[in-house]
């Protein structure tokens, strides 16, 4: 089988595995009790099970990757062109400094333009979800950069140019985005073997009106190309992990003080729109612009950074 047969045959599986996985997850979970972990249990078990089938999919991707990588006879990310970075903690500073101008940026923004509203009560709040909040930005920021530019960016990259790969790569950790999206089947009572594929076969109807959808295709494919591009630049995920982790931490906290206030929902569209994703998308043109502008901050603190060699992995 060839090296493209292989990574298609292990994206079946990933949805196979973590479609089947999902339901057995969901009824794991509920039979804990929901105090542990300072009351974080009692969190997922609310959470829809749409949740449950998005992380069963990211766990399912990281378990069968290592028969894969064995399969293409790759033995570690330095033939994807991820090294030892001597000075983790420098790049990590120039992602998180990035990450919190976007939020210095975006956030006041969004309550000035009346789109959100504060919440009564939400500094306490803040205070009191701010460890879970912590906990889910560094788990989910560190599986999905070493998901998407520690293994998917590097396999593109062995096929074609860096620009082309952090493109593709960019695309599909845009459109994997919309996996998390409620569908049939999301609030089910007690999820069922098929739950998951249920919901896997409805997404399309469950995708926003296209105006919403197009805007936070955009945010993530630039989000994409930003963290791809800080990966190519450092040869490291640190730079990248740091910046993803302050975007998701930034803005679930804002999601847990302010609400969405605009009816309809695309009342100030391009500029302003319902954040998607489980509210971790923010939609319109000035989160985009604050994006953007992050990115641009990134590629100045970086500037005088050692460029690594141009990698360009041996043709299968």
């Amino acid at each position: 089988m060839s090296s493209l047969g292989k990574i298609f045959l292990y994206l079946v599986l990933v949805l196979l595995g973590g479609a089947l996985a999902a339901p057995q997850a969901w009824h794991l979970i509920q039979v804990l009790p929901p105090d542990w972990l300072h009351g974080l249990i009692g969190n997922v078990q609310g959470m829809p099970f749409h949740r449950y089938l998005s992380r069963s999919l990211q766990v399912a991707a990281i378990l069968l990757l290592w028969p894969l990588l064995r399969s293409l006879r790759i033995r570690s990310l330095a033939e994807f062109g991820i090294k030892r970075n001597p000075s983790p903690l420098r790049d990590l500073s120039v992602g998180l400094a990035a990450g919190v101008l976007c939020a210095i940026l975006l956030q006041p923004l969004l309550l000035l333009s009346g789109s959100f509203l504060l919440r009564h009560g939400w500094d306490t709040s803040v205070l009191h979800a701010l460890p879970r909040v912590l906990m889910t930005a560094l788990v989910v920021a560190a599986i999905e950069e070493f998901l998407f530019r520690g293994v998917l960016l590097g396999f593109f990259r062995q096929f074609t140019n860096p620009i082309l790969a952090i493109i593709y790569s960019s695309a599909l950790f845009a459109g994997v985005h919309f996996l998390n999206l409620p569908s049939a089947g999301s609030h089910a009572a007690s999820p069922v073997w098929s739950s998951g594929f249920a919901i896997l076969g409805s997404l399309g109807s469950a995708l926003p009106p296209w105006p919403i959808l197009s805007l936070a295709f955009a945010t993530l494919f630039a989000a994409g190309l930003i963290l791809a591009w800080m990966t190519v630049r450092t040869a490291s995920l640190w730079a990248a992990f740091g910046l993803h982790s302050c975007w998701i931490l930034g803005q679930q906290l804002f999601n847990v003080a302010a609400g969405f206030q605009v009816s309809p929902p695309g009342g100030l569209l391009p500029f302003f729109g319902p954040s998607q994703c489980n509210g971790m998308v923010p939609v319109g043109l000035v989160p985009l612009a604050s994006l953007l502008i992050a990115g641009v901050f990134a590629a100045v603190l970086l500037r005088k950074r050692e460029r690594p060699p141009i990698f360009r992995a041996r043709t299968r």
